[in-house]
């Protein structure tokens, strides 16, 4: 029996040692920055947007958009060399300034996708990076439940050896036992939890690789610049209601444009088919050969009536253009407001585990340990002060991460500067 259970367990070793670089291969260890970069390159959305301001530049050839040429060739056999023999070209024209509007117009399209794409990216690096420092915070609590089932373990261990012993009963090693089980379930809980965050930020970096942050611990963001210093107009947000401002005024401009006249003008050429001629007319007049004739015309817009409603709701749309961007402005400036509070709220909380608590859960464990294991306190103390410490520690890691969420959203709102 013994000697199936080694042969059992050799097998099972090697082939964990033979699949396990195939079982994770996949794994790619990245810094932030690494993962922001290869998110740009690879998202759809950013592609997408890279195409649509392809697309807008595209679309500013059609600003000088000009009527399609006339041409014809005539021959009328009733009048003789008559202008209505003849080929003829004739071309219309908008008024000059009507393709400079048409442009500024087009533009100003074009900035608007890039602003797009700006907020695209800003967002795309505040979803990379508040889901990179998840992991982080997710890997601290695995790191802190591990330590713990260390301890439990060896808790569970002792209270085993005073059981056979007889120095103590089996109400003790039932907790011991229990505190070790719960421990067990809550790091598969928590390893469970890393995984899915690790499919979040694959899904936002379009990339089959599970990764792995290059830090080995949590850390603790640095606020770079003062955040009191706010101007939602400088923020890709802000670009993108200035830009649509700019829009709606640039088409008023070219609606407007539809009072001007336009122009059109043709050319003529007389032009006599030789033995054409059913009727017999005398052509002999125009035996000099054929001759040029020109014409250029004017078209005015008599009737305003549907120019100027096409402008009074262009003159609308400048004005809830206007409003928008208001209101947002001031929903940025509220929520920015709103995020100082949760970072003043969140760095004392940082403060005192920083300074008090992590070393109070320290102390905690150590000292119990040794208390325990002298006899100088029972069981019932030392679970309670053991799950005491191991509160202390993961509230430790979420102020830290709570701290670091609220950095990640204030750079967010501040266009990630």
């Amino acid at each position: 029996m013994k000697t199936k259970i080694i042969i059992s367990t050799i097998v099972f070793i090697t082939m964990t040692v033979v699949l396990a670089p195939a079982l994770f291969g996949q794994n790619t260890t990245k810094s932030l920055e690494e993962c922001i970069q290869s998110a740009i390159d690879n998202n759809l959305t950013m592609k997408s947007g890279r195409i649509s301001i392809e697309r807008a530049k595209d679309l500013q050839g059609t600003a000088f958009n000009i009527d399609k040429t006339s041409f014809s060739l005539s021959q009328d056999p009733t009048s003789g060399g008559s202008p209505d023999n003849s080929i003829s070209l004739s071309q219309s024209f908008e008024f000059p300034t009507v393709y400079g509007s048409r442009r500024g117009l087009l533009k100003a399209e074009t900035n608007l996708e890039r602003s797009n794409l700006d907020v695209t990216r800003n967002e795309l690096v505040k979803e990379i990076s508040a889901t990179y420092y998840q992991l982080l915070y997710a890997k601290e609590n695995i790191k802190i439940l591990q330590e713990q089932d260390s301890i439990y373990g060896k808790f569970l261990f002792l209270a085993n050896a005073k059981l056979k012993s007889g120095e103590t009963g089996r109400l003790e090693q039932m907790n011991a036992e229990r505190l070790y089980n719960e421990n067990r379930i809550e790091l598969q809980k928590a390893e469970k939890n890393y995984q899915s965050i690790q499919l979040i930020l694959q899904r936002w970096m379009n990339t089959e690789e599970a990764v792995e942050p290059v830090e080995p611990a949590l850390t603790v963001l640095d606020a770079a610049y003062p955040f009191n210093d706010f101007n939602p107009e400088q923020t890709p947000l802000g670009e993108v209601y200035a830009n649509k401002k700019i829009i709606s005024e640039k088409n008023l401009s070219v609606i407007k444009q539809g009072y001007l006249p336009s122009f059109n003008f043709a050319l003529k050429n007389q032009f006599l088919i030789k033995g054409f001629n059913p009727y017999d007319l005398q052509r002999e007049r125009f035996d000099k050969g054929n001759f040029m004739g020109f014409e250029v015309g004017i078209s005015v817009p008599l009737f305003f009536g549907e120019q100027r409603a096409k402008t009074k709701a262009a003159k609308r749309e400048v004005e809830i253009a206007r409003i928008q961007q208001e209101e947002v402005m001031l929903t940025m400036r509220k929520n920015y407001q709103t995020y100082l509070n949760e970072y003043t709220k969140a760095k004392n909380a940082l403060d005192y585990y920083s300074l008090r608590g992590s070393k109070q859960a320290e102390d905690i464990t150590r000292i119990s340990q040794v208390s325990y294991e002298k006899g100088e306190i029972d069981y019932v103390e030392y679970i309670q002060n053991l799950k005491t410490a191991v509160e202390i520690h993961l509230l430790y890691a979420n102020a830290i991460n709570d701290y670091n969420q609220t950095i990640i959203m204030l750079n967010y709102l501040q266009g990630n500067k």
